[in-house]
């Protein structure tokens, strides 16, 4: 069983990118990654112990901004102190941050990588803290951080490294119609709707707040996805054993999903903007 009494656990992100050194100088450099593997196809980056982002040349240099796909990666750190470490050191770097806030049950930061793709860093309040509902629902809300607190508490490290423990907290996808692919991804993934407003869902699995949301707030006018758009290439979960990937793989056929198997362990799921769930063991 993953944290939360979860029977899956987020893995990596994989981009596709135009600048493979620009997207280098800004997870290794800027996040403080680990290169983790590299070759003449891909990149690897994350911790010592967890990979995070996975990197590809794009050939279709459609930009970011013009499909559905990812809203944002959210990187968990162990602590609040790491957040406000990182923090100070986005803001010592002149990294244009896109905002920050207080959801109740976390604190986030959000930005950007140096191609557009969404980034969120952020810690989990305890579980005391949750607002979590009789039935199961967790409720989040969009409140002012305390930046200042973060700030005065951080430490400028250097070298950098994002620090050990780190891990892929959930991924936020943008989409044509928030509440088909609440549904899909419910059906395909059994995700239980732990919060949502009519543009939006945040799903989950176990007692987590969300480890997948999905929004249309880009609206309905965005290009599906092609697999070498400039963007996300796809994002990896996994499952604890072969019984449990094939009771995906039968959902997804069921729910008539576009679905394949890259080898015996490893599933590719495209929903209806093309956006690419990779499950495996």
């Amino acid at each position: 069983m993953y944290p939360y009494e979860s029977n899956l656990y987020l893995k990596q992100v994989a981009l596709n990118v135009a600048d493979m050194q620009k997207a280098l100088l800004f997870y290794r450099d800027v996040l403080g990654m680990t290169l983790l593997e590299e070759s003449k196809e891909h990149v690897l980056l994350g911790t010592q112990e967890e990979p995070l982002v996975e990197l590809f040349h794009a050939s279709d240099t459609t930009p970011v901004k013009a499909s559905y796909g990812l809203y944002h990666m959210a990187i968990l750190l162990p602590s609040r102190q790491d957040l406000s470490d990182i923090l100070k050191r986005i803001i010592e770097l002149k990294i244009p941050m896109v905002g920050g806030a207080d959801h109740g049950y976390s604190e986030a930061l959000y930005l950007e990588d140096f191609e557009g793709n969404g980034i969120e860093l952020y810690r989990d309040k305890p579980v005391l803290d949750w607002d979590i509902r009789e039935d199961g629902r967790i409720v989040g809300v969009t409140e002012e951080l305390d930046g200042e607190s973060l700030y005065q508490n951080a430490q400028l490290l250097d070298p950098y490294h994002l620090p050990a423990g780190s891990r892929m907290g959930h991924v936020h996808l943008q989409v044509k119609d928030s509440k088909i692919s609440r549904q899909f991804y419910q059906d395909v993934l059994l995700l239980e709707d732990k919060f949502s407003v009519a543009t939006g869902s945040w799903l989950a699995q176990g007692n987590y707040h969300h480890h997948l949301a999905v929004n249309e707030w880009a609206g309905k006018q965005q290009l599906n996805r092609t697999p070498n758009m400039l963007g996300l290439a796809y994002y990896l979960i996994q499952v604890p054993d072969k019984e449990t990937l094939l009771h995906h793989f039968k959902n997804a056929q069921t729910r008539g999903a576009s679905v394949s198997w890259i080898h015996s362990n490893l599933m590719a799921i495209r929903d209806a903007q093309g956006i690419e769930t990779r499950v495996g063991i």
